[in-house]
């Protein structure tokens, strides 16, 4: 795992240690016109890092914001129906509604031997049934409303893709995970493996498709996408397996919508605020910026402020437990 923060235009406030842990300072009162939202993922992996997590909880619930949105890797292990439950009432914990998309730890990667060989097609189905029993309803302690795949029959299984909109913006979370997006190779892989990447992928992009399609029937001021994996975004030499198709629907929206596209993701722990999206010719696409949140063994958060009357996000504001 790297650790690097990347600050960009980001402001880092960290919990120095001692004896006595104290809470971070509060951050600065919101401008009007704006609202807040939060960032959270990877973590906790480790025992020692179940405090950290904690605070980081507590630091949410009195933070001013509307939401906090979890993009995966809840754990690292075991993948038990008793570890998530028990990560289920963490997030229950939080003051504020909880929007959860799942990464690889808590599924694709359960046929490892640590977190205790369980089929990943039967770690998907639970973690559906536990973290979604109410499809179209957010997690948290101040549920929200959302709009879900479920709804459309022809995609009824993908409870976890979700949709909501905020002061002129348009959210959605999209099920794309990192472990090549469910594709790596594991004893007793089977074709059934396969149709699941090659279903959750079509469902990924129709959902896409759909927001930015929401997007632009609104005139929405900007998009904000929240999804797990790393894909390579840098350059087309560095995507990785698994992601090309997806990559390719989100580079054609992007260019079409010419208003701010926000990507969260997780994965690959490495803190940072970018403008990583190239066309065919290396050239930058200008609206388009992709934030990455901490990642184990840093545990953290990013409040993101947006500004509803400028059309814009102003601050990325990377608040890390020590």
């Amino acid at each position: 795992m790297r650790r690097r923060i990347v600050i960009g235009a980001a402001t880092a406030v960290v919990a120095c240690g001692s004896p006595d842990i104290q809470p971070l300072p509060p951050s600065p009162p919101l401008p009007p016109g704006s609202f807040a939202f939060g960032i959270f993922g990877d973590g906790p992996y480790d025992p020692s890092e179940q405090g950290r997590f904690r605070r980081v909880l507590d630091d949410v619930s009195r933070a001013d914001v509307r939401w906090l949105i979890h993009v995966g890797d809840i754990q690292w292990y075991p993948c038990s129906d008793e570890s998530y439950t028990a990560r289920l009432s963490d997030l229950n914990s939080v003051d504020h509604a909880v929007i959860y998309t799942p990464g690889d730890n808590e599924w694709t990667d359960c046929w490892q031997r640590r977190p205790g060989r369980y089929d990943p097609l039967d770690r998907l189905a639970t973690i559906r049934r536990i973290f979604f029993a109410k499809p179209g309803r957010s997690l948290g302690g101040q549920p929200m409303e959302l709009e879900s795949q479920a709804a459309d029959s022809t995609f009824h299984e993908f409870v976890e893709n979700t949709r909501w909109s905020r002061g002129g913006f348009v959210f959605a979370t999209i099920h794309i995970v990192g472990s090549s997006n469910g594709l790596e190779q594991f004893p007793g892989r089977t074709s059934a493996n396969d149709t699941e990447v090659e279903r959750r992928t079509q469902a990924a992009i129709t959902w896409l498709d759909g927001t930015f399609a929401r997007a632009r029937q609104i005139s929405a001021k900007g998009v904000v996408l929240a999804l797990h994996a790393d894909m390579g975004i840098e350059s087309v030499r560095e995507r990785r397996a698994g992601y090309d198709r997806f990559l390719a629907a989100l580079e054609k929206n992007v260019a079409g919508f010419q208003r701010p596209v926000l990507l969260i993701h997780g994965d690959s722990h490495v803190e940072r605020v970018d403008h990583p999206l190239k066309d065919a010719g290396g050239r930058v696409y200008g609206n388009f910026t992709r934030l990455e949140t901490f990642g184990s063994p840093d545990i953290g958060w990013v409040r993101v402020v947006v500004d509803t009357v400028a059309g814009r996000i102003t601050t990325y504001e990377l608040r890390l437990m020590r």
